[in-house]
């Protein structure tokens, strides 16, 4: 058998432990030297792919970062009187803003340096804007929003600003600073609540707060433009690129008249001052009987809405206003709400002859004093007036045969008349924060005191005391009611809305809320009744010897009764409500006191107006 034998030599040439070692290293340097090359082409082909064939993809890129859009912020519209007489104006303003996003704190110095030198504001101040900013985690902090045209061009001039920028806005100026703000209102500046819960609007946007600025403010903001510019990493704009320009906001034209509103201001100061009593508001309303167009609404005191405008109200100028116990922000025609004394009988002798419970020719005896369930109620003074009808009644507000009267008509047809009147409820009036008031009755004693209805309620209800509370608004509106045949109007303060071509886009029509829920028969006996209260009755304080006037007093007591019978009735409400003419009425006008007294003030006020209005204004006219 043959044996393969192993040579010696062959065995010496095997490879030894060193030899593979080498092997290893030479396999592993190749290898690495493969994954080198592979990494390489892979970066060339990315730096290609990046630098040739995406080149246009991220030099967009590249471009859009400096291209920045702002939005131009719309004027808002303007807000006309009656007669076209411009009431509201857009102010040019200029703000100014630093980013210091990217500005060395040497370069922030610099630029606060040369701004407090240019806008006279000490670097102190400066410096705590802007750390006040940087804590509110601000792109762009405002520095200033009071910068005059000189200024913008020193500063857009200056090369040595980095982070400084200008935008051009405008604030509202209002051309009366208190005749009108319960009725304009104010605007202020957009808050985030408002940017979530509206849409196309930006930070810089304004928005009203009060009366019709808020109220119509959809139509006054307009519609912001937009500005497209290529800044540098300071903010500094290089070049632009166009702009879409900004919407003007509609214009409103009110109703009320700036001239009428003026003269029911004057008289109600000047009524005032010369009030015994420390009058702690007062309110005077016209309006048309025919459309309920409000020609005025005076309340007072009133305040300066100008102070919300430009660079917004301080906090101590805002401190006194919601600190001042006589409440200047308070709209009184709206918002307040008292008891209304005996202009109540007009309602409750319209629903007791309208339910045939009296008639015109119905007589009650009505002596001083009328004792009901064991209590004693009484005319005004005591006064005996022997007999009297529906017109005598309101001739010489006689309590006592109001009192007679309710107890037939009963206070749940009270209570239906009073709603059919808009007691109990809001009018509509296109103003925000209107009260609803309040209607005598078991359920309104009850919530109010807690406590059940007893007889003598209805007897204080039917004189407008107990827990009858209503607004000034609400008394004119039915005062106009009865003047104009039993027609109850929602009242309107805004009469049109136009674009900015002058095209009116909205005409607010007049709006009837109900009507012949009282006949005109009934409606001419109380008619008849109120002009004899002022030709020869207890208001003829109220007597224009002008317009033939007619119309009803109230004097309606709170708190705790004075026992002195020389001073009875100065712890009270003023009223007073009138409509002329007679025999073809055009307005009604309440005047109301608050702790006014007896009626004769208000009673003054009305017949000045009257005589005013009837002999001077509508003269004026023609």
């Amino acid at each position: 058998m043959d044996i393969n034998i192993v040579e010696l030599d062959d065995i010496n040439n095997l490879p030894s432990d060193d030899d593979f070692g080498k092997i290893n290293r030479r396999f592993l340097y190749k290898f690495a030297i493969l994954v080198s090359c592979v990494i390489f082409l892979i970066f060339i082909f990315e730096v290609f792919n990046l630098s040739v064939l995406q080149n246009q993809k991220f030099k967009t890129l590249a471009y859009q970062n400096l291209v920045v859009t702002r939005p131009i912020v719309a004027n808002r519209g303007v807000i006309f009187s009656r007669g076209m007489k411009q009431l509201s104006f857009n102010v040019p303003s200029f703000e100014l803003y630093l980013n210091i996003h990217n500005l060395s704190k040497s370069k922030v110095r610099n630029d606060i340096s040369i701004l407090s030198k240019i806008l006279h504001i000490t670097p102190i101040k400066i410096t705590n804007i802007i750390q006040n900013g940087i804590k509110s985690g601000d792109v762009e902090i405002p520095i200033s929003s009071n910068i005059s045209k000189l200024n913008d061009i020193l500063i857009t001039s200056n090369t040595h600003l980095k982070g400084v920028n200008i935008k051009q806005t405008s604030y509202v100026k209002f051309i009366y600073n208190n005749l009108l703000s319960h009725i304009i209102g104010y605007t202020g500046p957009i808050t985030e609540q408002d940017i979530l819960s509206h849409k196309n609007v930006s930070p810089y946007d304004i928005v009203g707060r009060y009366g019709v600025e808020e109220s119509y403010n959809k139509y006054l903001s307009g519609k912001d433009g937009l500005r497209v510019n290529e800044v540098n990493t300071f903010g500094k704009v290089i070049s632009s690129y166009g702009e879409k320009p900004p919407i003007p906001g509609d214009n409103i034209q009110l109703n009320i008249s700036a001239t009428i509103q003026k003269e029911m201001q004057t008289l109600l100061y000047q009524s005032i001052k010369t009030n015994p009593n420390h009058v702690t508001g007062a309110v005077g309303v016209v309006e048309n009987v025919h459309t309920g167009g409000i020609l005025a609404m005076v309340s007072l005191p009133t305040f300066n809405n100008n102070l919300f405008e430009k660079t917004g109200i301080s906090s101590s100028q805002y401190s006194a206003l919601i600190n001042n116990p006589e409440d200047p922000l308070l709209n009184r025609a709206i918002q307040e709400q008292q008891p209304v004394g005996s202009i109540m009988k007009t309602i409750l002798l319209s629903g007791a002859l309208q339910d045939n419970v009296i008639t015109p020719n119905t007589y009650f005896t009505v002596p001083g004093v009328f004792v009901y369930d064991g209590v004693a109620f009484q005319n005004y003074a005591k006064i005996n007036w022997g007999i009297a009808n529906v017109v005598k009644c309101l001739q010489f507000s006689i309590n006592v045969f109001a009192f007679k009267t309710s107890l037939r008509l009963g206070i749940q047809r009270f209570v239906k008349f009073e709603k059919l009147f808009g007691m109990g409820q809001k009018t509509g009036i296109n103003l925000p924060g209107e009260a609803s008031g309040y209607i005598s009755d078991p359920h309104t004693k009850m919530l109010l005191t807690n406590q059940s209805w007893v007889p003598g309620d209805l007897l204080n209800a039917a004189i407008g005391q107990g827990y009858t509370e209503v607004t000034p608004i609400q008394v004119v509106n039915w005062i106009s009611a009865i003047a104009n045949g039993g027609t109850l109007y929602k009242p309107r303060i805004v009469k049109n809305i136009y674009n900015q071509n002058g095209k009116i886009i909205n005409n607010i029509k007049p709006q009837i809320i109900r009507k012949n829920f009282v006949s005109s028969s009934v409606l001419a006996v109380i008619r008849q009744g109120m002009y004899q209260a002022v030709q020869n009755g207890i208001d003829i304080a109220a007597k224009s010897v002008i317009a033939q006037n007619a119309g009803k007093s109230g004097t309606a007591q709170f708190g705790v009764e004075n026992v002195n019978a020389s001073d009875r009735y100065s712890h009270s409400h003023s009223w007073m409500s009138s409509f002329a003419p007679y025999n073809n009425p055009q307005i009604a006008v309440v005047v109301f006191e608050q702790n006014g007294g007896l009626r004769f003030n208000v009673a003054e006020v009305v017949k000045n107006f009257m005589n005013w209005y009837f002999g001077v204004y509508l003269k004026s006219k023609n």
